[in-house]
């Protein structure tokens, strides 16, 4: 049992629940992915990263370690909190990974769960630092140690693939008219709690009708827009019962107010007028119970939720690991993504190369990457296409000047235009007439000469364009095949979306632990190749 020795202060004794299994049962256990957890994982969760949660004179928890451990657990196998408190009490694979079997009784209950749930999203809010997210990266640095995947392979690189996945919201789909009606309930129901219902006018009785919901979006056939208008003007009489002060920190009156400016326009009598759908923005709210969720379309489908990013590290042997990862509101682009993970390189000298596809390349972002040590190879590029000749062009090492064009002329006289980045050149028409290139030549023919406008990032389009179909572009687009898996992992093994929460800090917890329960899996895969975990009889 040498597991044990690595996690100093839990006693074994002689009627620890393991102990008494018969040795099928003991491999059974630790072949499994809580067995696993139980002797790898458990031990490198650093219980003094949360520490700073609870207060050094209050009362914390009895078992910090094994109350973060459980989150870990809860998420991994995508259970509620009286699920996992359940299959703590009465499953002997989850008390070994908790390291409590020899513990007459289970120290976890419903209290110390959600308070260090709660206490996990206080502590962000504060600080602007996600603790899961921090357990995560340190855990996830030793793994990958382990499996060499923070050393440089043949290439002289470290390796890794880079792909997004549009994440759900638990919050009820809603039409528009459906967001200002429950924003305007809310509301009321607000006033009503501190200032009781007599207070509000008879028109907007209504709504603490349990049918009325019904009868006004679903029932009523009248037009969308029509049915808008009503429940617009409601929402300017309830933002006149609210006009004062002590209203305007409640998030109840911050979506009224929100709600009306997203979903109408005034007219010159101070009217609201709903605004047409292509007129609203996807970042505008979608649900109240989810103000922060925005929409979006990605291939003819519209997306209501957040957008997660991962990078994998690989050594083309099978092996790999999830080492970056983040989620925002799914409006934010995969460019970006790029964009931070460039920023937040800080070794130069560690060189890497980022497969990706074309969403997340741009020249900028590989100009940025490549002065950090990062090559990013995209297996394909977004946009139209660049003209494959651009790429015999030769430009001045500051790319401000053509040299030559690809039939070794120069041009008669050239400028540099910095509002575009491009070169403005005209070359001579007896240097053009027969040009063997003059058919794909981007040069447009004028009275005295042929003009010819290009710039860098053309010529470095061009040549990209030519090498995606060489046989180590073919290699790297296949390799990168294998990231394109997770989002389906995430979705039916881990439940990614149906995440049981509208708070961001929370779903930010969740996705971090899910992309660790990902890490378990992977490392127990590569442990039982190694010979390190012996498969359960």
């Amino acid at each position: 049992m040498g597991r044990r020795a690595k996690t100093p202060g839990i006693q074994m004794n002689f009627s620890d629940r393991f102990l008494n299994l018969s040795p099928r049962g003991q491999a059974a256990i630790r072949s499994s992915d809580l067995g696993h957890f139980g002797d790898e994982i458990f031990p490198l969760i650093d219980e003094n990263l949360f520490a700073v949660l609870y207060s050094d004179t209050g009362r914390g928890p009895y078992y910090l370690r094994g109350v973060v451990a459980a989150y870990f657990i809860m998420k991994r196998l995508d259970l509620s909190v009286d699920d996992l408190l359940l299959r703590i009490d009465t499953d002997i694979a989850v008390q070994y990974a908790l390291h409590t079997t020899s513990m007459e009784k289970q120290p976890f209950s419903r209290r110390n769960m959600f308070y260090f749930i709660a206490k996990l999203e206080a502590y962000e809010t504060k600080t602007g630092i996600n603790l899961i997210e921090e357990c995560f990266r340190k855990i996830t640095g030793e793994l990958a140690h382990d499996m060499g995947l923070d050393r440089p392979g043949n290439t002289g690189r470290i390796k890794r693939r880079m792909d997004s996945m549009m994440i759900g919201t638990y919050a009820a789909k809603l039409s528009r008219p459906g967001i200002v009606y429950m924003v305007n309930q809310d509301a009321l129901l607000l006033f009503a709690s501190l200032n009781g219902e007599d207070r509000i006018v008879p028109s907007l009785r209504h709504y603490f009708d349990d049918d009325d919901k019904n009868a006004t979006i679903y029932h009523n056939k009248e037009d969308m827009l029509d049915k808008l208008a009503v429940l617009l003007a409601e929402s300017k009489l309830i933002l006149t019962l609210m006009e004062d002060e002590e209203w305007h920190d409640f998030q109840e009156y911050k979506n009224l107010n929100r709600c009306i400016e997203e979903q109408s326009t005034k007219d010159d009598d101070g009217n609201l007028i709903p605004k047409r759908n292509g007129e609203i923005s996807g970042s505008s709210m979608q649900s109240p119970q989810d103000p922060n969720a925005t929409a979006r379309t990605k291939a003819g489908k519209t997306h209501i939720g957040y957008v997660g990013n991962f990078t994998e590290t690989y050594d083309g042997k099978g092996h790999s690991l999830i080492t970056d990862a983040d989620i925002k509101n799914n409006l934010y682009s995969d460019s970006e993504f790029m964009q931070d993970t460039i920023e937040a390189k800080e070794n130069a000298e560690i060189e890497e190369q980022i497969t990706t596809d074309g969403a997340y390349y741009s020249s900028d972002n590989a100009e940025e990457a490549a002065e950090k040590g990062i090559l990013i190879t995209p297996t394909s590029l977004t946009g139209s296409e660049t003209n494959p000749l651009c790429a015999e062009f030769t430009l001045s090492e500051d790319g401000k000047a053509i040299e030559q064009c690809p039939n070794g002329c120069k041009p008669m006289e050239q400028t540099y235009n910095e509002k575009n980045d491009k070169i403005d050149a005209k070359f001579s028409h007896n240097d053009c007439e027969n040009c063997p290139h003059r058919e794909e030549c981007p040069g447009k023919t004028q009275k005295k000469a042929v003009k010819v406008s290009i710039s860098q990032k053309m010529v470095d389009r061009a040549e990209l364009q030519e090498s995606l179909g060489n046989e180590e572009h073919k290699q790297m687009a296949r390799e990168r095949n294998g990231v394109e898996a997770i989002p389906s992992i995430f979705r039916r093994k881990y439940g990614i979306d149906h995440i049981r929460t509208f708070v961001d800090s929370r779903i930010r917890s969740a996705y971090f632990a899910i992309c660790l329960a990902f890490n378990c899996m992977k490392h127990r895969r590569y442990s039982m190749q190694q010979g390190k975990l012996c498969p359960g009889t």
